[in-house]
This record gives structure tokens, sequence and C-alpha cells, in this order.
């Protein structure tokens, strides 16, 4: 049978089926009205079962036209993704709004059981709420001073900065502390249990764009210290993201947990038991100069262009990991190559997310070996890394097509 021929027979069976079981008047008011009813029809036998004229009018259908409509269906899916483009594509949240959101001290006293560690992240959570209230009132200029690396500082970053050392130095429960800033350890309280590590405001260039941007905590106790562990080692890890809501993402004893900022300056549980899919079709390249000279980087890409998968990638280390929490999938690749070394902090930045991402069912890779970024000995406090970390099977991709591991 021609194409057209099959497109209209499937039409005109779709037709004749809609018009067949058409309701009556009758049944019109008494749907209005709220009454039970049945659907009606009259055929040209006179039949008015609306069971009978239903079943019949799918057997009048036929394969051909649940064929055609499927092509038609086919058809009109690639129309929408033509002319919705990225949009039409994108991946929207799947939260369901609940009658109650259980506080964070509810969640701490059900999933973590150390009353030390319970204090700790009081005491980090209360200096994000005072991060959240600057970044709204502070213009983003540059500072006069610069870190240790020469790099001129802007003043939203030492103000950041400034209240994680208050914290560290005031606390009772700090043992030994370093900012990214200033990758020293400092010694604050003998009798404190943590060592803590902190990237203040993690985006500084982008900070000014008002894009998101976010405060990265790694927590390890003082057994271990710091120099000589791993980020598999640590006992917690913290991040921030300030975007248009603060949310912070944490690791309990039987997971990850999202809590966002909320009225008064309260914190609820917004997601629990967070899991990251082991698919996925959302990708943020970062260091994307590598590619110029890393074939398998390169290769890479493409393949991610190829299979059409969704480019999310602001720049900013924080937002690009963490919608992986909240989408439940994604990617983030950041190789290294001769002219474009590694830039990311073991300490500060790849081992507080290794630990986040891993504990929500995640990957992550080291981009040499291939091996876990969480058993890469910490040596030095400023220690470097490549990383690649999100959906299992696409780090696995990674160490395949990159490192050819």
């Amino acid at each position: 049978m021609p194409q057209m021929s099959k497109l209209l027979l499937g039409s005109a069976a779709v037709a004749g089926t809609w018009a067949f079981v058409a309701p009556t008047p009758a049944t019109r008011d008494s749907q209005l009205r709220g009454a039970p009813h049945r659907a009606t029809g009259t055929s040209a036998a006179g039949n008015t079962s609306g069971s009978f004229g239903a079943t019949a009018a799918v057997a009048a259908l036929g394969a051909c036209g649940v064929a055609s409509m499927r092509r038609a269906g086919k058809q009109q899916r690639k129309a929408d993704d033509d002319a919705y483009g990225a949009s039409h594509t994108s991946f929207y949240t799947d939260a369901v709004a609940k009658d109650k959101y259980d506080t964070l001290e509810e969640v701490l006293a059900e999933k973590l059981k150390d009353d030390k560690l319970k204090g700790m992240v009081n005491e980090l959570l209360d200096a994000c709420v005072k991060i959240t209230e600057a970044l709204r009132i502070n213009l983003v200029t540059v500072n006069d001073a610069s870190n240790a690396f020469g790099d001129r500082q802007l003043t939203v970053d030492v103000i950041a900065d400034n209240l994680l050392w208050d914290l560290a130095k005031t606390s009772k429960n700090v043992f030994e502390a370093s900012s990214e800033e200033e990758p020293e350890i400092v010694k604050t309280n003998a009798d404190g249990q943590y060592v803590l590590c902190w990237d203040p405001l993690d985006g500084s260039s982008i900070v000014d764009n008002n894009w998101a941007v976010g405060t990265i905590i790694g927590v390890w106790d003082k057994s271990t210290g710091l120099i000589g562990a791993t980020g598999r080692d640590q006992v917690m890890s913290i991040v921030t993201l300030y975007g248009p809501r603060t949310t912070v993402f944490i690791t309990l004893d039987d997971g990850v947990y999202e809590f966002t900022l909320g009225d008064g300056n309260k914190w609820i549980c917004s997601r629990d038991k967070i899991s990251i899919k082991t698919e996925c079709k959302i990708f943020a390249p970062a260091n994307m100069r590598a590619a110029q000279e890393v074939e398998g980087y390169n290769n890479l890409i493409n393949h991610y262009m190829t299979n059409k998968f969704t480019l999310r990638y602001t720049g900013g280390l924080v937002p690009d990991v963490c919608q992986q929490f909240t989408k439940g999938q994604g990617v983030f690749t950041n190789p290294t190559s001769k002219a474009s070394p590694a830039k990311l902090r073991l300490a500060f930045e790849a081992a507080p997310f290794g630990r986040l991402v891993e504990m929500a069912g995640g990957k992550t890779s080291d981009g040499v070996s291939g091996n876990s970024v969480l058993d890469m000995k910490i040596t030095a406090v400023d220690q470097r890394t490549a990383l690649a970390i999100g959906s299992a099977a696409e780090v696995e991709r990674f160490n395949q097509m990159v490192l050819q591991k």
C-alpha cells in the first residue's frame, strides 16, 4: 500500500474511533455534574454499548493504522526537538512538594551519631549563613591584598575566608585548619577534634557575573591529620552553593543530604539519600584547552556532542558538580596536558567533592592512574590533581578514552 494511503487510512480510522464513541448530550450533562456514567455511542446497527464500540473501533484501526500513528508520533517529536532546540531536551526537576520538611536538627539527630561532629556541622553552617548574607550586600571589587600565590583577591573572597577563620580560631571542635587562600596548616585549639580544609569562595572568576559560587569544606579527624591522609579518611564533606537559594550538601552516616536555607535562616532538608545514576546525558567539560593536545579528550568531547549530551558548564566547580546531586546524573571532566597543568586542589576541592559524589553512588578518577581521587595520598597542602567525577559509566569512559585505561 502506498505510504500516503496508509497515512490516510490511519487518520480515517482514528477519526472514526472518536466519532463512534462520542458521548450523547445526556452523557455530557452527567459529566459536567460529576455523576457516574458510561460512555455510549450509536453504531449504524443501532448498538449503544460504549465498550463494544471502543473495541470495534480499535479492531477497525488495524496494524496499518497503529504503525501510522507511531510514525506520526516520531515525526511530531522530531518537529518538537527542531522547534524548541536545547530547551526541549533539558532536564527539569522531578522533586515533588512535601507537606512537611524535616529540620537540620531533626535529620542530624537521626542520621549523624557523633555528637562532636553534629556540633561541627552546626558551626560550619552558621558560617555559611554569614557568607550568604555577606554576598547579598557586598559588591564584587578587587582587594588590596594578594593571596599566597600572588593572585589578587576579591573583597568577597576575603570576607568568606575571614568568616571561616573566625570559626576555626574560636571553635572548641577545630584542632587545625587550612584555607585554599593561604595553604598552611594552622593549629587552632589543642583540645579540638577536627582538621578543616576549605575553599572559602570557589568561583572567583564568575562571581562578578552574579553566577552561582560556593564554599567547599573537607573535615578530617586529628587522628589522621591532613598530610599523609587521603580523601577517604575524611569524616565529613560539605559543599555550600550560593545561588538564587543557598543550599548545602553534606555527607551523613548513610548518604548525602541537601539542606536549603529557609525563613529565619533555618535549614530544612530538601533532598535526602541523594543518588547519582550510572548513566548520564549531561556533561561539564573543564580545561578544554587540553583537548588541543590530548587527542583522547578531543574524542571524548566529540562523543558527547555526537550523542547529543546536554552541555551544562558555568566554569564554577561548585555549580558544575552540584548539578549531579539535583539532576541525579552528570559528569565533570578536568584532565591535564603539558600546556594546561592541574589546577584543582586535592585537599580543598577534589577530595571533599569526591566523598560527596562517591557516597551518592557516583565515581571519581584522579585523571592519571584512573583510580579514585579519594585514594590519592595528600603529600602537600596545596597538592593539585586532574579530575573526572560523576556518573560511573561516564567516568569509566573518561578513563578509557582519555587515559587509555
